[in-house]
């Protein structure tokens, strides 16, 4: 295949998405050379300061099972271990730490190691609930900086282990970690795009539609509830939601050729998506109750792709409004038109940051698609350069890890960073792109 014709196919797919409505199928991207990882720790945490944290097993009280410590304590060291803010002190220094009843001997004994806070901590079983005491103290001025108890069944260790982790991470950032979070994704790993979940690491992998059609472009209700996506279970492309707990499945929009790029505004409350219902691709909103939706753009371009800014006042957006993709902000109500997206032939798929200052999207950089950050403020473009094509942007709830999908490998996988911003390939069975991340499903 020449460079040529390579560089056209995914010019191509990419304005076949946002033009036709049978042309929604995302791209199947092309094999490309490995080249040197990737860090993507600047766009999640720009100036991220991590704490060094001594974390030595927590004691084991008599009774208690040894397979629950087991799955307690390897789940908690793995989440420690990717959590963006912590630095866990290298395990092999603890021997080095004679223990001492004075707590001030103690802790210079942990400083001297390169500890700034310790977790510290007891498990015991009582009854038939697994019992956990929690405590980090700050080794400097010898306070407590976080304490808690935790309750659970024993078969629930791990969701002992994962909540505590995100506490820890709270403690640093104010948001929780992501351990108990969710990720919705589309695979074609049964032979039909269908709708998936899986745990932030990509485990336990569940489908959620079974309609042996096409689904696209899943997007989360803030409160987990809901999952809004486009389906061609009709014929024509729809709008959709599901309830993932309950597999209820109820149609929201399908009128016009396209119907896309559904987005919850962060209430909850309405949805922004692309349609043209009224011939030509424009951007609307409507309840997510559903009912009339209004029209919020009347170029005569192609808009798709809204993103709502944390604080619901403001939508970010593709356009073809200047010839090539680019990236508009707008208020809701369709206002204050403006231009985000400078020095690139194309930009697209934008998410925000949790502040509201940066959003991290899709560019082009020669034939290949990477991602960007945009400062809203100033327009400074900063471009991630990585193997293959890696599109789809999307933050972990917190906002310390990012999710995208990639062809690196020759098919499109679904990649998260660690807690250094390298990236990690968490699917391999089918084609699988689209993340959309939400903090956990609710318990009902």
């Amino acid at each position: 295949m020449s460079r040529r014709t390579a560089a056209s196919r995914t010019r191509t797919s990419h304005a076949q998405r946002m033009l036709t409505a049978a042309t929604l199928l995302m791209l199947l991207g092309t094999t490309a050379p490995t080249q040197a990882e990737e860090i993507y720790l600047t766009i999640t945490q720009p100036g991220l300061r991590k704490i060094s944290v001594a974390a030595p097993p927590l004691m084991i009280l008599p009774g208690t099972p040894s397979d629950t410590v087991r799955s307690f304590q390897v789940t908690l060291d793995k989440d420690l271990a990717a959590a963006a803010p912590i630095a866990v002190l290298d395990p092999r220094l603890y021997a080095l730490v004679e223990d001492d009843p004075r707590p001030d001997v103690l802790y210079q004994r942990w400083r001297s190691i390169g500890a700034q806070m310790l977790l510290t901590g007891t498990l015991v079983r009582a009854g038939g609930q697994l019992v956990v005491e929690a405590r980090l103290v700050d080794l400097v001025s010898g306070e407590l900086a976080f304490a808690k108890r935790y309750r659970a069944s024993l078969s629930s260790s791990d969701v002992v282990a994962h909540t505590l982790a995100n506490d820890l991470v709270q403690v640093f950032t104010g948001r929780p970690g992501p351990f108990l979070s969710r990720i919705a994704f589309v695979s074609n790993r049964t032979g039909h795009s269908e709708l998936w979940i899986m745990g932030w690491d990509g485990s336990s992998p569940q489908q959620l539609t079974k309609h042996g059609s096409i689904a696209l472009a899943p997007s989360w209700s803030p409160d987990g509830k809901r999952l809004a996506f486009t389906s061609f279970l009709r014929g024509a492309p729809a709008l959709f939601l599901i309830t993932p707990q309950e597999g209820y499945l109820r149609l929201l929009w399908d009128k016009g050729g396209v119907n896309s790029s559904a987005s919850f505004s962060p209430d909850g409350r309405q949805i922004a998506f692309a349609s043209s219902d009224e011939g030509n691709v424009d951007l609307y909103t409507i309840s997510a109750e559903g009912g009339d939706a209004t029209r919020l753009t009347t170029a005569r371009a192609i808009d798709t792709q809204p993103a709502w800014a944390p604080n619901g006042r403001q939508i970010a957006f593709t356009s073809t409004r200047t010839g090539s993709p680019q990236l508009y902000l707008m208020d809701q109500d369709g206002s204050n038109v403006r231009r985000l997206s400078f020095g690139g032939e194309f930009h697209d798929e934008a998410t925000w940051s949790h502040d509201g200052l940066r959003i991290i999207c899709t560019t082009k950089v020669g034939s290949r698609f990477q991602l960007a950050t945009l400062d809203t403020v100033t327009d400074d473009r900063e471009v991630i350069p990585g193997p293959g094509n890696n599109e789809s942007p999307c933050l972990s709830p917190e906002g310390s890890m990012l999710a995208f999908s990639s062809d690196r490998t020759g098919t499109q996988q679904i990649y998260i960073t660690d807690a250094d911003g390298v990236p990690h390939q968490l699917t391999n069975e089918g084609k699988n792109h689209s993340p959309a991340w939400i903090s956990a499903l609710p318990t009902q």
